[in-house]
This record gives C-alpha cells, sequence and structure tokens, in this order.
C-alpha cells in the first residue's frame, strides 16, 4: 500500500467511475432495458447490441468501479486492472455512433452522438492515463520466462483475430461483391469493427508480443493493455450470439454461438490467469 494518492490518480479513479456510470446509463436508455435511444440497426444488430449492454453492466461497469477502489487505495494493480474497461468502451463506442445505418432505418441515436463521443474521449482518456500511472517495474510476473509466455498469449490473441476471424471472410470481401452475412447486414458497422481489428487490435498484439521478445520495457504495459482488451470483447462478441439464439434472430447460428462462447470463456480465463498475479499483490 502506498501512503499518498496523488492528483493524476484521483484523476483516473473519478474517470474510471464517470466511465462505470455512462456505461450503466447507456445500457439503460438502450434496447435493453428503457429503449430511449432506438438505433437504426437491424433486428441483428438490436440483439447484439442488447447482448453486448449485458457485458457493459456485468462485466465492464463493476471492474471499473473495482479499479478506481483499488487506485485510491494506492494499489498498483487498480491502473493496470483499468486497461480492461478502458479497452473495452474505445472499442465499443464508436460502434454505437458510427455504426448504424442512419438514412436506411428509423431510430433516434443520432441524438445521442455526443454522449456516445464523450464515452470514447473518456474511455480513451482513462487508457492513456492508466498507461501514465502503471510501473512497468512492478509489473508481475517479472520474469524472462514469465514474458515469453505472455508474449506466446499475445501472438495467438492476433492469431486468432487475424486467420480466426477476417482471413476467411477477405477473399469474399475483396472480390467486389461480398455475400458475407455480416456485411449484408450492416456494411458500415462491418468495415467499422475490421478496422478496429485489423487496424489496431492485430497491431497492437504483435507490437507488444515482439517487445516482449526483445525485452523492452513498455511491452509489459502494453501486453496488459492487451489483455484487458480480450478479457471482456470476446465475451461480448458471445453475449451476442447467445441473445440472437434465445430472441429467435433470423441470422442466429448456434454453432458460431458456440464457437464464440467457447472463445470467450477461454479468453476470459486467461486474462484473469495473467492478471492474478498483479490482483494477489499487497502494493
Amino acid at each position: 500500500m502506498q501512503d499518498g494518492i496523488g492528483p493524476r490518480a484521483r484523476w483516473l479513479a473519478g474517470g474510471l467511475i464517470a466511465l462505470a456510470t455512462g456505461l450503466v446509463a447507456n445500457a439503460v436508455l438502450g434496447p435493453l432495458s428503457l429503449g430511449v435511444i432506438e438505433y437504426q440497426f437491424s433486428e441483428t444488430l438490436v440483439n447484439q447490441g442488447i447482448g453486448l449492454d449485458v457485458v457493459a453492466l456485468a462485466g465492464a461497469a463493476p471492474i471499473a468501479v473495482a479499479a478506481a477502489g483499488l487506485i485510491l487505495r494506492g494499489h498498483r494493480a487498480g491502473p493496470v486492472l483499468a486497461f480492461i474497461p478502458a479497452t473495452f468502451s474505445a472499442y465499443m463506442a464508436p460502434q454505437y455512433a458510427i455504426g448504424p445505418d442512419y438514412l436506411g432505418m428509423p431510430g433516434n441515436n443520432e441524438q445521442f452522438f455526443l454522449f456516445h463521443l464523450a464515452l470514447f474521449v473518456l474511455a480513451v482518456a482513462m487508457l492513456l492515463l492508466a498507461w501514465r500511472a502503471v510501473d512497468p517495474a512492478g509489473l508481475e510476473p517479472s520474469t524472462r520466462r514469465s514474458d515469453r509466455l505472455r508474449s506466446l498469449v499475445l501472438f495467438g490473441v492476433a492469431a486468432f483475430v487475424l486467420l480466426g476471424r477476417w482471413l476467411p471472410i477477405l477473399p469474399d470481401l475483396l472480390s467486389g461483391d461480398p455475400t458475407t452475412t455480416d456485411y449484408l447486414e450492416n456494411p458500415t458497422a462491418f468495415m467499422l469493427i475490421g478496422i478496429l481489428d485489423l487496424g489496431l487490435v492485430v497491431p497492437s498484439a504483435i507490437t507488444a508480443a515482439v517487445g516482449l521478445r526483445i525485452g523492452t520495457r513498455w511491452a509489459r504495459t502494453a501486453a496488459y493493455a492487451v489483455i484487458g482488451w480480450f478479457a471482456l470483447v470476446p465475451a461480448s462478441v458471445a453475449a451476442m450470439a447467445i441473445t440472437m439464439v434465445v430472441n429467435d434472430d433470423p441470422n442466429a447460428d448456434t454453432g458460431l454461438m458456440t464457437v464464440f462462447t467457447v472463445a470467450a470463456v477461454v479468453f476470459t480465463i486467461g486474462a484473469a490467469v495473467l492478471y492474478r498475479p498483479m490482483l494477489r499483490s499487497d502494493s
């Protein structure tokens, strides 16, 4: 434990509470609960949004509050844990604002543009503040063997996203006449996720993995940031697929639901195992 809490730590803790509040408000106002926010989404994407909101309520928001509490106690795991809700929100918030079919579907979510923009900006700010608050020398485990293990995990994350998700459908997408169901359902949302996955997640995972291999100082921090991403995002994809099946969505696929659920369990448990040494620490 640390005796004093500086202004930067207080800003980080306060921002995480604000982020948790925003995630809860977004879920409650959306189709999961009150339906005040009516997204210009098809039935399939509305169901996916419900699954996403469940993970935000049950996972991201509570973890943000827990991270804030650890930060205020001076626990070094607090900023590391903050990576989970920050990366989750930074990845998901743009999909609320950019993904809808504004001209083709009824709804009102453009009226909440500033709210979703604020969620995104706050998430990115928390990600940057958490990065600055982390002491790389205090990250555990701190052995070269553990670095090599984490690098393999990160290479696995990159391979799963690239080879498991995108490589099989890239030929269809690049053919000039795509037939992929997700693309036809909403091309804008589909392409946005492609940009996020292939332009941010995969390069970040590979860069962190290589950094761990060569022993750079920032690599352990970067690794925990990527680990924070896969702690909840795969679970949100599984929740989307489960919601589609439960709500008898016309595009529901029980096979994909099973695959996504198994992947979510593996990734979430893996993240918990990799975070555990930090959480067991007393300071």
